[in-house]
């Protein structure tokens, strides 16, 4: 099978995940508080800081330079978006236009880091990233389609938003499977810039709301170790 079509393969999964979350959430709605449902978040930064950490430390061992410079522009990437929605929002729903537009944003680095570990890294260690990552989407997609209904945006058009964020990792993958067609001598960066970019979604959304559930956090951060151990 061809690095592009399996970087697309893992683009495809990061994309389906993301919108059966968005598609959950009109169930969940019904039978669930929104509060209950907002604490998933935790669980899904403590995923997102495991696999920034699994793409990251292997392309930091075999290519330095890469690896820094792409860790380095998706941590800055994340925190240009940041300011820039922090000075264009206003009002009380400025945190939540802040998360949007993070989840949105870190998606297209994160479907880059899905296709490019199918691609690119061994199958156990890709295996477990991609199950994992596509665990922390649905629990993404549900956030971002709430966080959307909280802002007086229709249920259905809600959804179709959390679609339209899994289809920006679909690009994501597509666009790492050409680059490394060219040459796998990319992996690292794009691997380190996916990582970076989710590392400083992480950061600034605990750094905004300071508080999360440790327990929740915790058990996030350990699902990739865990999958890694017992997955082939």
């Amino acid at each position: 099978m061809s690095v592009l079509m399996l970087a697309t393969i893992g683009g495809t999964v990061s994309f389906m995940s993301t919108s059966l979350g968005s598609v959950l959430t009109q169930v969940f709605t019904k039978t669930s508080s929104l509060n209950n449902l907002h604490m998933s978040m935790d669980f899904t930064l403590g995923v997102m800081l495991s696999a920034a950490a699994f793409l990251i430390a292997p392309e930091l061992a075999s290519n330095v330079s890469l690896g820094l410079l792409g860790l380095a522009l998706g941590i800055i990437s994340i925190i240009l978006l940041h300011n820039t929605i922090h000075n264009l929002s206003h009002g009380e729903n400025k945190s939540s236009y802040l998360l949007i537009a993070a989840l949105i944003f870190h998606n297209f680095p994160e479907g880059m880091g899905a296709g490019a570990s199918l691609a690119g890294m061994e199958w156990s260690t890709a295996l477990s990233l991609q199950t994992a990552i596509a665990v922390q989407n649905i629990f993404e997609g549900m956030v971002l389609t709430l966080l959307l209904i909280s802002l007086d945006v229709k249920i259905k058009w809600a959804v179709i938003g959390g679609i339209f964020s899994g289809v920006i990792e679909l690009g994501g993958g597509i666009l790492a499977g050409l680059l490394l067609e060219q040459t796998l001598a990319t992996l690292p960066f794009l691997l380190s810039l996916a990582g970076g970019a989710m590392m400083g979604s992480v950061v600034l959304e605990i750094w905004e709301t300071r508080k999360i559930n440790p327990a929740q956090f915790i058990m996030g951060s350990a699902l990739i170790p865990i999958m890694n151990y017992f997955l082939p």
